[in-house]
C-alpha cells in the first residue's frame, strides 16, 4: 500500500469513529504510520485529504450503476446485489454522510464538485432503471417523470438513513444500516412487475 492509500484509509477510520472535526492531520499522520512532515508532502490540509476520499467513493459507486452489456439480461436479483453494494459504500464513508451539509457548507469547490457527482449519478441511475424496465424488472405507468421522482426518493432515504438512526438513538452498525435496504425495497416494491422472484 503506497503512502496516500495508507493516509486515505487512516483518515476514513478516523473520521468514521471520531468525525472530522475531532481529527487532526497529527492524528492522521499517526494512525498511518508517518510523519506529518510526509503526510504534507502528499496532501496539504485535512480538507484535501477529504476530497481525495470523496473522489475515492465516487470512483467505487461506478461499477454499481453499470450494468452488463445485452444480451446479458438483469434480474430482480441483479438491482437488490447493487442496492446491497451501495449500502456497503454508504457504511465505508459513512462519517461524509453525517456531516455532509456541514463539510460542504465550508468548502464551495467541494460543494460543486458534489452537485455535479449528483446530477451525473442521477443521470447514470435513471439508465440504469430504464435497463431494468427493458428487461422486465420495473415498470413505470407514468414514464420517465415516475423515474426521476422514485430515484430522487429512494437516494433521500439511502443518504439519509444514518442520521435518521443516530438521531432516534438507534445503535448504528453494519447490520442496522443495511436495513435501509429493506426501506428502499419497500419504495421500489410497487414499480416490481408481477412473477419475478429474484
Amino acid at each position: 500500500m503506497n503512502a496516500k492509500e495508507r493516509i486515505l484509509q487512516a483518515a476514513t477510520a478516523l473520521f468514521n469513529e471520531q468525525g472530522t472535526g475531532k481529527v487532526s492531520t497529527n492524528h492522521i499522520a499517526a494512525a498511518a504510520h508517518m510523519s506529518p512532515g510526509n503526510l504534507y508532502y502528499h496532501y496539504k490540509n485535512k480538507e484535501e485529504i477529504i476530497e481525495a476520499i470523496l473522489d475515492r467513493m465516487y470512483a467505487e459507486w461506478d461499477p454499481v450503476w453499470t450494468l452488463p452489456d445485452e444480451p446479458v439480461r438483469v434480474t430482480e436479483k441483479t438491482l437488490r446485489e447493487r442496492l446491497l453494494r451501495n449500502f456497503e459504500i454508504l457504511w465505508e464513508y459513512r462519517f461524509f454522510y453525517r456531516e455532509a451539509v456541514a463539510l460542504l457548507l465550508v468548502d464551495e469547490r467541494l460543494k460543486r464538485k458534489h452537485v455535479r457527482m449528483t446530477e451525473s449519478r442521477m443521470q447514470d441511475q435513471e439508465r440504469f432503471a430504464h435497463r431494468f424496465v427493458v428487461d422486465g424488472v420495473l415498470r413505470f405507468p407514468e414514464g420517465s417523470a415516475d423515474v426521476r421522482k422514485l430515484i430522487t426518493a429512494c437516494w433521500i432515504v439511502a443518504n439519509n438513513w444514518l442520521a435518521f438512526l443516530e438521531m432516534n438513538g438507534e445503535a448504528v452498525d453494519a447490520r442496522s444500516f443495511g436495513e435501509g435496504l429493506e426501506l428502499i425495497w419497500a419504495i421500489l416494491r410497487p414499480y416490481l412487475t408481477e412473477g419475478e422472484t429474484g
